[in-house]
């Protein structure tokens, strides 16, 4: 194939008014970017008012959650966090194309339904997911499926705010409570001290413990799990990484809960006062590390996988 060589002493007009051309190119692009963001950014601010009129009581009911409730108070970080994400990429969300789909419609009249719910007694958690599928449609109908697509990570964080679903957590709390009991008897006999066991009781050189719903590990897996991802994120690893990493961590945070509890048994000194609650930080900077060193080794085995 043969090269056209631009001889710049003969033809520099040529040459120039490439460059000039793509410079308008660029140019032309820049602008069109500015005004869809000009065009967008009004009914934005109109759709944001609009949420917060229908979904004010909501909001303020999550708030209220995670200020009052232990179990939820890593939601009051969510939102802060998601807002960091999004500016972090805000150049890959701009550089999306701006295509509104009617399919907006659908997400908002199903938002609006569990609102209605919620309203006539649903209760919070339905309005929780009601205003999420109402911010899912205000995206679909400004900027379009692209940008949803674009959202999925922080969509993903959000579900770690939202309020406990009642049944969900009875359900799950009492798995929890036996098997953590059951692994804290047995660090305990590994350990040399005489344990006995009833239910979720351990009774440990003549005094008792009680594992209580509090003592379950639920207060370690929800926060774990949102910061892991959080991690996963910052780290750059891939998608099933992520998963692969908030699946260990469920383990992770059992495993040390009763680490915990072990240790409070055999020491019934750090029951209370600023002790107890001491253990319990230095448990959870456990839990981080083993996140930490969990993702270092599936890194590896990866590199390892591909070499």
């Amino acid at each position: 194939m043969a090269l056209r060589l631009i001889d710049l002493t003969t033809n520099p007009l040529g040459y120039v008014r490439r460059l000039d051309t793509r410079k308008c190119l660029a140019h032309t692009c820049d602008i069109n970017i500015e005004l869809r963001a000009f065009k967008t950014r009004p009914r934005l601010v109109l759709a944001t008012c609009a949420l917060l009129l229908c979904y004010g009581g909501t909001l303020q009911g999550m708030l209220h959650q995670w200020l009052t409730d232990e179990d939820m108070a890593h939601g009051v970080f969510v939102p802060f966090v998601i807002a960091w994400i999004v500016y972090r990429e805000r150049s890959r969300l701009t550089a999306s194309p701006v295509k509104p789909s009617r399919w907006a419609i659908v997400f908002l009249a199903a938002g609006a339904c569990l609102q209605l719910a919620s309203a006539l007694g649903a209760g919070l958690f339905a309005g929780s997911v009601a205003l999420l599928l109402s911010i899912a449609g205000v995206i679909l109908g400004l900027v379009g499926s692209g940008w949803l697509r674009r959202f999925a990570f922080p969509f993903a964080l959000a579900l770690f705010m939202l309020p406990k679903l009642a049944f969900v957590y009875n359900q799950v709390t009492l798995p929890l409570q036996l098997s953590s009991t059951r692994m804290a008897a047995g660090i305990l006999s590994a350990a040399g001290f005489a344990v006995i066991r009833t239910g979720n009781i351990l009774d440990v050189s003549g005094h008792r413990i009680a594992v209580v719903e509090a003592c379950s590990g639920i207060r370690y897996l929800l926060p774990l799990g949102f910061i892991t991802l959080v991690f996963g994120y910052l780290s750059e690893s891939k998608v099933w990484m992520r998963a692969a990493l908030v699946a260990a961590s469920v383990p992770l945070a059992i495993m040390f809960n009763a680490l915990r509890l072990a240790v409070l048994a055999a020491s019934p000194t750090l029951m209370t006062g600023v002790l107890h609650d001491l253990t319990g930080v230095v448990i959870f900077i456990l839990c981080l590390a083993s996140v930490a060193c969990t993702q270092r080794l599936f890194v590896a085995l990866s590199r390892d996988r591909h070499a």
